[in-house]
């Protein structure tokens, strides 16, 4: 039977957790082979016996000694493999001729016979098949894992056999789900996605909630090692450093800035005042771009705070000027009559008019959107638009205030700020690596804002790219990476994983639990349908049972093999040779999980359980990247 053909239910696979009998014999044909020299040496056989002998000997001596190693291999490796280290020359060299294909770490792919193990494993005192550490030492190159250390190496040591995993980035177009518990290696494995598409010379966009210092100087020795420029970087509590990043700058039309600035709405907002606030958010970057004044966040916050009269008046004016009888201002008191009582003391009997000479006449003899827009406005309840914009103010008030403000809302013409400016679309156009840290820790509320103005930006920008027919076949690959994506999810991201692979970007998401996911989307329902545009899994140690069952559900199952022994003997009371005894052995199988759940608790740091959209399922574990080693 060779090594494929090999089922769950040929049990001599695992025969090798057992004393090295053949050591016995290794021993025994070293003892023959000089003893068959000392024959010859002494004339008591000649050459041609001693050389069948000789040969006889050296055969079985090699035979048995190569068995004996793979019993002693196979017992090492049950102690695991410490954290190693790697650096960014390292990693270079690995990637080496894989310049299309994404580096998983160093492992070996999971067969049904590793399940096979693992769950045999499960069943015995697995401490007492460890060899000692001195022949562990001898065997093994790497240093095997700390009894101090978290998790249980004979997860990783069902294998005596590892290497560099390796599959075509193909296989990553329909996004990657990274997950794992606090300290599990996360940020390891998302360093190593980072640098490597860094190598590739991707343009790359992290969203970083939390602002990890250790991701962020990752990055910067990933782009200094490559050759590439120093990353580009944002963060709100340093407005001062940096870039200035303008979420507001690239639009096709009046919509897509609504609908970014919608993204900074309170999640718990009715829908129908998100609906009209929505509305009134268009209809003034409709009027300032009438105006022709470019949209940005202070403006738009202090006219939805202000009102939209100094951008409807000046509007209307052009509009009589260029449709309106020359005397029309004849009819001026007629019209003072029909315009009503103004919505707010500060509106002007000049605009009064104008609303009325647009609404009796203009508007039949020459209709404006951007108008209509604003009249909807400036005519509806102005104590519902109270109570709207008393949701709305506080968070554009956040954006458009101080240092903050600067760096959103950046002026060109500035000379005392020499920041540079930037937009998505120029980081993109640049081949930039650019890092946005968030600083949801002091401030969640913002760091969601941020993140979803800029993912709604990010979400246009590929459509347009999609209308172009860019990809990453003919264009420059997007690698966009978000950590902590539970903080940020929005409905733009949402789109990008679902149709963000078409214009040429590659999502890679980062998450500790799927409650938190759930609990941020609302409803465990709405979680999965993020996942379910994650077509890949890299899983690290997780305790949630939700994200366990997820993970299982993922990997899905093989079937296991069960063996049963049952002895029995039966002997007459009297005197008498008749005694009966025998031995069954049955063996059934089980469809059970391909990894068993509760090892997914116990999965060491910087180990993890990978599934691949192309049906592969790998057991790796990822070296820490370091500068140098010291």
């Amino acid at each position: 039977m060779t090594y494929s053909e090999k089922t769950s239910q040929t049990f001599d696979r695992y025969e090798c957790w057992r004393p090295a009998y053949e050591g016995v014999a290794v021993l025994a044909w070293a003892i023959a082979f000089p003893w068959v020299t000392w024959l010859y040496f002494e004339n008591r056989l000649p050459l041609a016996w001693c050389s069948v002998l000789w040969t006889l000997t050296l055969a079985l001596l090699i035979k048995r000694t190569l068995e004996t190693l793979k019993v002693l291999f196979s017992r090492a490796s049950l102690s695991g493999s410490q954290q190693t280290f790697m650096t960014y020359k390292d990693l270079a060299r690995i990637m080496k001729g894989h310049k299309n294909d994404l580096w998983l770490g160093i492992g070996f792919r999971w067969w049904p016979e590793h399940s096979q193990k693992l769950y045999e494993l499960m069943k015995l005192d697995w401490t007492k098949l460890q060899l000692p550490t001195w022949l562990t030492k001898m065997l093994l190159s790497n240093p095997t894992l700390p009894d101090e250390a978290a998790g249980l190496p004979i997860i990783h040591g069902v294998s005596d056999r590892e290497e560099s995993l390796f599959r075509p980035l193909k296989n990553f177009e329909g996004g990657l789900c990274l997950c794992g518990t606090t300290q599990a290696g996360k940020g390891v494995y998302l360093s190593h996605l980072v640098a490597q598409a860094i190598a590739r010379g991707d343009v790359v966009i992290v969203i970083d909630p939390k602002h990890s210092s250790r991701l962020k100087d990752n990055i910067l020795h990933a782009c200094r090692a490559s050759g590439r420029d120093d990353p580009l970087t944002f963060h709100p509590a340093f407005p001062d450093t940096g870039v200035r990043l303008d979420p507001m700058h690239s639009f096709t039309n009046a919509t897509e800035i609504a609908s970014r600035i919608r993204q900074a709405f309170p999640p718990n907002m009715d829908e129908s005042f998100a609906n009209f606030a929505w509305m009134a958010v268009n209809a003034i970057a409709q009027g300032l771009i009438a105006l022709e004044i470019r949209p940005t966040l202070p403006l738009i916050a202090k006219y939805v705070k202000l009102g939209i009269y100094d951008i409807l008046e000046p509007l209307l004016e052009k509009h009589a000027r260029e449709f309106a009888p020359s005397d029309w201002q004849k009819n001026y008191f007629e019209l003072k009559e029909k315009a009503g009582r103004p919505p707010a003391p500060t509106v002007s009997e000049r605009l009064m008019v104008l609303v009325a000479l647009y609404e009796t006449s203009l508007h039949h003899i020459a209709a404006d959107p951007a108008i209509d827009g604003l009249i909807e406005v400036f005519r509806h309840n102005r104590e519902h638009y109270s109570k709207i914009t008393a949701s709305l103010l506080p968070i554009l008030s956040m954006l458009t205030t101080g240092r903050l403000a600067d760096s959103l809302s950046p002026t060109i013409t500035d000379p005392h700020d020499t920041r540079p400016v930037m937009n998505l679309e120029k980081v993109i156009n640049g081949g930039h690596v650019l890092y946005i840290g968030l600083d949801s820790m002091p401030n969640p509320t913002v760091a969601s804002t941020l993140a979803g103005i800029w993912l709604a930006d990010l979400a246009n920008i590929a459509g347009r790219r999609y209308n172009l027919g860019l990809s990453a076949l003919n264009s420059q690959r997007i690698s966009l990476f978000i950590d902590e994506v539970s903080n940020v999810i929005n409905v733009p991201l949402i789109e990008i994983l679902n149709k963000g692979a078409e214009s040429g970007i590659q999502t890679t998401c980062a998450m500790q639990t799927i409650a938190d996911l759930a609990h941020r989307m609302g409803s465990v329902e709405a979680a999965h349908v993020v996942l379910g545009n994650l077509n890949n899994l890299i899983a690290l140690r997780t305790k949630d049972q939700m994200t366990q069952n997820f993970v299982v559900e993922t990997l899905g199952n093989t079937y296991i093999a069960n063996q049963s022994l049952s002895i029995s003997n039966r002997a007459p009371d009297h005197l008498s040779p008749d005694y009966h005894s025998g031995l069954s052995r049955q063996m059934n199988t089980e469809l059970e999980p391909i990894f068993p759940p509760e090892f997914l608790g116990k999965l060491p740091n910087c180990e993890a359980i990978v599934q691949v959209s192309a049906g592969y399922i790998y057991k790796t574990r990822c070296p820490i990247l370091i500068t140098q080693k010291g």
